[in-house]
């Protein structure tokens, strides 16, 4: 037999009663007699066909025939439970793609259903779950009272989120609203008035900045206090001093562009013989560029002082000699340069060559100066490249940095005109030190609102516009929404739970990538959240330890002795 050759396996099952229950009006029925049905079931080994023999039953009063339905088939179907339960696992779990799971079943249990039979699976398991009943109670008794909403956008749909961020396992989802099109109040009115309904009555709700919010929770929470994430405003504060860096950059003095030869020389020499004759004198030309050449000078040199472009001094130094007058001149340059490579000039040229060499491009008038407070160009290039390079370390908080970077930023801040940058650098660091100290340990209300109040008033930062426009906006309401989590050392500061949901949400969107419809987004949510929950709530077993030797732990319930 071929080693590649797949053998088929047949087991027979028999699950036939001599009574059961109708399946009608629950009363007992004799078995009338026995048939068989066909199921595929999973294995590691080989595929496997089920010959599943089961017990037809009649009951009388109801005149009705059923088969009796064993506990791992469902009804009217060909695949076990076994494998429904592969494919659900495989898409609402491990995240693969209805395309996929096909596949992996094949690979590793020897079964393939199609992939319309995968979805028609994944979307019942997701209408069974009980949901509303079961799951949302659940939340509800072990809410933390913190609360974190957001939206999330995704193309034309967007996904109201609300999380637990302060569940003992974590982010919790406490709810959701799919939401057609851009998020409204009366959508956030109509998602909140749900979760209050359902039970929900937080101490603290944490959001981002969109004005959605804080009207709708005074009216449905109006005990709550309303927490802005402190993220998204240092956000704010971090781009307030990155406008402030380049408009720094944008003032730094820029050196004046130096001016070269443009334009070509003409093709024909001039009708009159003189001085402009020789440039056109192809034995005066390569005597002067080899005589250049000879003294040291490089082919860019060269190319500035005699006016021609690189590439043709390149040529001519690579091109044959064509006059017997010229091939000893050349010869002669030649033997000269590599008798002295070193470049020094042993010979001074004569009055016709003298007339065509220009005056050499080091011997210009030099650059004007830069302006003050700035010493030299080398200076200002100096400070544009650190900017350019080490700008990020201006935005990083002090405690973040190590101790090659704190020189860095010790280097940037001492330059000529580095007052915009100190004066943005010390409004980071004390918005960073107004909820906390140093050492990264919570202030009290009172201190940090009296450090908020400091920080909006100081009139050096007023002086730069990008820092007094964030400052207008700053100003005690905003204080007493951002620092409101001060007042109870169990709250959130940020709205990183939802975030992170959101962040979920875009990950569970794989397995129905191309069917984006409501019901399939709902199941997958739906079912990421009842995994949550079943794992909290399943009682662990010990799987393969022997008890033998250990003490009962206290509490435990004791075998009855017979």
């Amino acid at each position: 037999m071929p080693t590649n050759q797949v053998v088929l396996t047949y087991r027979q099952v028999r699950c036939s009663q001599p009574v059961a229950a109708c399946d009608h009006c629950s009363q007992v029925a004799r078995r009338v007699w026995d048939t068989s049905r066909v199921a595929i079931d999973i294995d590691l080994d080989r595929p496997v066909l089920l010959q599943v023999i089961v017990s037809v039953h009649f009951c009388p009063p109801c005149r009705h025939y059923f088969r009796l339905q064993p506990p791992f088939l469902r009804p009217d179907s060909t695949y076990t439970r076994r494998v429904v339960e592969k494919a659900v696992d495989s898409v609402f779990r491990d995240g693969l793609p209805f395309s996929r799971v096909a596949q992996r079943l094949a690979r590793d249990f020897w079964v393939r259903p199609s992939e319309r039979m995968v979805r028609l699976w994944c979307r019942d398991y997701a209408r069974a779950l009980p949901f509303e009943q079961d799951y949302q109670p659940w939340v509800v008794a072990e809410f933390s009272g913190i609360l974190c909403v957001d939206e999330v956008y995704q193309d034309q749909l967007a996904l109201l989120l609300a999380v637990d961020p302060a569940a003992p396992s974590g982010d919790r989802l406490v709810g959701y609203q799919l939401v057609h099109g851009d998020v409204k109040e009366p959508d956030v009115e109509s998602f909140l008035q749900r979760l209050s309904q359902a039970g929900i009555k937080p101490d603290e709700v944490i959001t981002d900045g969109s004005p959605l919010y804080p009207n709708v929770l005074r009216q449905v929470w109006p005990q709550a206090f309303h927490q802005l994430c402190l993220f998204h405003e240092s956000r704010r504060v971090v781009s307030a001093v990155q406008q402030v860096i380049q408009e720094v950059q944008a003032g730094l003095p820029k050196a004046p562009v130096a001016q070269r030869p443009m334009g070509r020389f003409r093709k024909e020499p001039p009708a009159s013989a003189g001085p402009d004759q020789l440039k056109y004198d192809r034995k005066t030309r390569l005597a002067l560029v080899w005589q250049l050449r000879r003294q040291g000078y490089s082919q860019r040199a060269i190319a500035r002082r005699t006016g021609h472009s690189r590439r043709t001094i390149e040529r001519w130094l690579k091109e044959p000699p064509t006059t017997p007058e010229a091939r000893q001149d050349d010869e002669a340059a030649r033997s000269d340069l590599a008798q002295e490579p070193s470049g020094a000039a042993s010979f001074v040229a004569s009055e016709e060559v003298a007339q065509v060499i220009e005056p050499d491009w080091r011997e210009r008038p030099a650059e004007p100066p830069p302006p003050e407070p700035w010493r030299s160009w080398d200076e200002v290039r100096a400070v544009r490249q650190a900017l350019q390079t080490d700008r990020f370390l201006l935005l990083r908080r002090p405690d973040h940095l190590s101790e090659e970077e704190q020189v860095k930023l010790e280097t940037l801040l001492s330059g000529p005109t580095s007052e915009q940058l100190r004066v943005a650098r010390r409004f980071l660091v004390e918005w960073y030190q107004i909820p906390q100290t140093e050492r990264r340990q919570r202030r009290t209300h009172e201190e940090a609102q009296e450090r908020w109040r400091t920080w909006q008033a100081n009139p050096e930062y007023r002086g730069l516009i990008p820092l007094r426009r964030l400052l207008d906006r700053m100003g005690e309401e905003k204080a007493a929404r951002v620092l409101a989590f001060l007042q109870d050392g169990r709250w959130e500061a940020t709205n990183n739970g939802a975030e992170r949901g959101a962040r979920q949400f875009r990950h569970l969107q794989a397995s129905c990538f191309r069917l984006r419809t409501d019901e399939a987004i709902e199941g997958v949510l739906k079912a990421a959240a009842w995994h949550v929950r079943e794992v909290l709530t399943k009682v662990k077993r010990a799987v393969s330890r022997s008890t033998r030797g250990r003490h009962p732990r206290e509490g435990a319930a004791q075998p009855v002795a017979a």
